[in-house]
């Protein structure tokens, strides 16, 4: 409990703070991002141009996926009571980037 009183957020748990279906939503997210990571792994065949974009549209892609995971977290951790400039700082994002990344979740309708 010390460490909770010690550590910035609303010290609340995160499967209690957190509604089931955006947890699921953003371990799918994370989930799909490191299976076209894993595929990166794979023998690349080709010429290098095919395999550069290969690989530059799967980097693009788990890249999306990241990107749509940390909306989503950003806006569990706010809703959930951490302060907004703690989720800042965590994510790394300024004020700017992280009220765009609130109102790009919420403007899609929570999903």
């Amino acid at each position: 409990m010390s460490k909770e009183k010690k550590a910035p957020g609303s010290g609340r748990m995160w499967r209690a703070a957190v509604p089931a279906e955006q947890r699921a939503q953003i371990t799918s997210l994370v989930n799909g991002a490191e299976e076209q990571l894993i595929q990166l792994r794979g023998a690349q065949t080709g010429s290098s141009a095919d395999v550069a974009q290969h690989l530059l549209r799967l980097l693009s892609y788990s890249a999306a996926l990241l990107e749509k995971a940390l909306q989503h977290t950003v806006v569990a951790a706010v809703n959930a009571g951490v302060p907004p400039q703690d989720v800042a700082q965590w994510a790394k994002l300024p004020p700017g980037p992280l009220a765009d990344a609130l109102k790009a979740y919420q403007g899609a309708g929570d999903g």
